[in-house]
């Protein structure tokens, strides 16, 4: 099951996007053009709590009145199971639907109230049957009739629906302690499976069970140091404990019914314990990715994960091994990413399995292209160059030559001068002058078109008689070459 369609209103840069995604979609784009909103607000749609304390009244759009609202829809129905007395009802949906309205009035009964209300529910594969709601047969034959609020996101059960994991740029939180990470759902699982091994253990006549071994470790522990200063320490404690009716206090290094609470991931280095946090936050966000899918595949759980710049701290060399891996990770669970690096994108042009997106900031709101729908300047589109030049207004010499290229096959046009007749024939004006080189000597300059100029400039570095051309200039080329690909 995969997240087919998303739709966003006024979510903070945001007016009004519906755009659809597959296996693997990677936004990209320029700063502030809404990338990382939009993994945001997928998280958002997925996530069943505490919404309420994350929104903010500059995630409205211009800060108005008008409420976020964040719809996804799915290719295939997950199943939600509604409480009806001392049964469920199963009920097929395909759609989670997120609203957030900015809070009118105080709540009832609360002293502090929330700044937003939030409507978060799933919806059914089909219309409402009436103004009041859905409704379905009940095996007795009675029926069953059920609202939103029975539909309500942090209320229902649900098969089949994806977990969403959020990477943004603190991205070590998945590896740590704390709610809903990762590892906290694990050491959880390994600290019941402990103890419920320690009760249950049998000891053999002669032998300790592990309590006896851990205050052993302990007391081995504290003989490492000053053993008097520790007792004299706990000692004096103690004693003004006692005033106050507390009992004694010791110290303990490891707790016996969950050893797993201090537990952390490393990397053993011969007598040290080098933690993940340690191997950089970009390594960090491997292990903790795969720790993921290793965690998905043992329970069968459908996930969706969500990357905000994976290209941060990982150099050139593991940020291709990275793009590579989350192709493959994507054919069974869905992913999410927004960059700025070429390095994920540029060999995923032609990837059916892949949705590139490029976001933008225009006069009036961000607005999201699909890579595939909005570019057609070659006919192997998109291309690198036409990526970059859209995305992030980056003219690069690939794309001139591409350009350039394409013209002179398209036209039959091989030799410099008759390129240059079509590009006087569609009004360009030589403008500049190129100085040929033969035998090593400099030619009197010609009269050439910008394009040509900068076309020679690329593919002879060698001749140093002509001067460079500026940035602008490659600019304004790519922009009259764009022009005549697209009315030759």
């Amino acid at each position: 099951m995969k997240i087919k369609k998303l739709t966003i209103n006024n979510f903070r840069g945001i007016k009004n996007q519906t755009l659809n995604t597959k296996e693997l979609s990677i936004f990209i784009g320029d700063n502030t053009t809404g990338k990382t909103s939009i993994i945001e607000a997928i998280n958002y749609a997925l996530s069943p709590y505490f919404l309420s304390g994350k929104i903010k009244h500059t995630d409205f759009y211009e800060g108005s009145d008008d409420p976020i609202i964040i719809q996804i829809e799915f290719d295939t129905n997950f199943t939600a199971s509604l409480p009806d007395g001392y049964t469920a009802q199963k009920v097929e949906c395909n759609v989670v639907y997120l609203e957030i309205k900015k809070r009118d009035k105080a709540t009832p009964g609360k002293a502090f109230s929330d700044i937003v209300v939030i409507t978060h529910y799933v919806m059914p594969n089909r219309p409402k049957d009436s103004e009041k709601g859905w409704e379905i047969q009940r095996k007795s034959g009675t029926k069953f009739q059920f609202d939103e609020r029975l539909l309500a996101l942090s209320q229902v059960v649900l098969e089949e629906f994806p977990k969403s994991f959020y990477f943004g740029k603190n991205r070590e939180r998945q590896l740590r302690r704390g709610f809903n990470s990762s590892i906290s759902s694990v050491f959880d699982d390994f600290n019941w499976r402990f103890s419920k091994g320690v009760r249950s253990e049998e000891i053999a006549e002669g032998q300790e069970d592990f309590f006896t071994k851990k205050n052993k470790l302990e007391k081995e522990i504290i003989g490492k140091i000053d053993e008097t200063s520790v007792k004299k320490s706990f000692e004096t404690l103690n004693d003004k404990l006692k005033d106050f009716g507390v009992g004694a206090i010791d110290i303990s290094f490891i707790d016996g019914y969950a050893p797993f609470d201090n537990a952390f991931l490393s990397q053993k280095l011969e007598k040290l314990d080098l933690p993940v946090a340690m191997l950089g936050s970009g390594v960090e966000m491997i292990v903790s990715l795969l720790f993921l899918e290793t965690l998905a595949s043992l329970s069968k759980e459908k996930i969706a994960v969500l990357i905000d710049e994976p290209e941060l701290h990982l150099h050139p060399q593991l940020q291709e091994k990275f793009i590579q891996y989350l192709i493959k990770f994507s054919k069974t669970n869905q992913v999410f990413i927004s960059t700025h690096s070429p390095y994920f994108f540029k060999n995923c042009l032609k990837n059916s399995q892949i949705e590139l997106l490029i976001t933008k900031n225009t006069a009036d709101s961000i607005v999201v292209e699909n890579t595939g729908s909005q570019f057609g300047l070659f006919p192997w589109s998109p291309s690198w160059g036409e990526i970059n030049y859209s995305a992030y207004d980056l003219p690069t010499i690939e794309f001139h030559n591409e350009l350039y290229g394409y013209i002179q096959e398209t036209q039959q046009k091989y030799a410099i001068d008759q390129i240059e007749a079509y590009f006087t024939s569609k009004n360009i004006t030589k403008s500049k002058k190129w100085a040929k080189i033969v035998s090593g000597q400099a030619q009197t300059p010609e009269d050439v078109t910008l394009m040509t100029f900068v076309r020679n400039s690329i593919h002879h570095p060698e001749n140093t008689n002509n001067g460079e051309y500026t940035s602008q200039e490659l600019k304004s080329s790519i922009d009259e070459l764009i022009k005549l690909v697209r009315n030759p």
